[in-house]
């Protein structure tokens, strides 16, 4: 699981295909942009994952010169799409991980920060007899 926000950007009516281009670069979603009444703005409300936050605002405000702003607070939790077990997916340093290998990202990088090793195997946690009998019952159901 991983932490998204809520973001309400204000900004000028010609700012409003930089704040798209950002939050889509940041896997953010756009839930709906609207003008501002009796102003010249415009609104954007949408989802971004919070580790895609951090200088989101800095970002946004470099690519519109200044004439957009954000309010950003927690909204809720999200599903990390992925497989953290899988073993066969390959992660290059420096390089940003595609999206279905996020989970996998996560769970390395948070278990080497922990001085753990990158493998998890059940036989850690169960006994020799409790293997055998979970494999038992695997097999009247295959």
């Amino acid at each position: 699981m991983e932490p998204v926000v809520y973001s309400e950007i204000t900004c000028a009516a010609d700012c409003v295909s930089a704040a798209y281009s950002i939050l889509s670069r940041r896997r953010g979603h756009v839930l709906k942009d609207l003008p501002k009444p009796g102003t010249p703005f415009y609104e954007v409300h949408a989802y971004l994952p919070a580790i895609e936050s951090f200088g989101f605002e800095t970002d946004l405000r470099v690519h519109t010169h200044g004439q957009a702003f954000c309010i950003t607070f927690f909204d809720h939790w999200n599903i990390v799409p992925g497989d953290p077990l899988d073993k066969s997916i390959i992660l290059k340093t420096l390089e940003p991980a595609p999206i279905p290998h996020l989970a996998r990202e996560f769970m390395v990088k948070t278990r080497k920060r922990k001085g753990l090793t990158e493998d998890i195997t059940i036989n850690k946690y169960f006994d020799a007899g409790m293997l055998q009998a979970l494999g038992e019952e695997l097999e009247q159901f295959f």
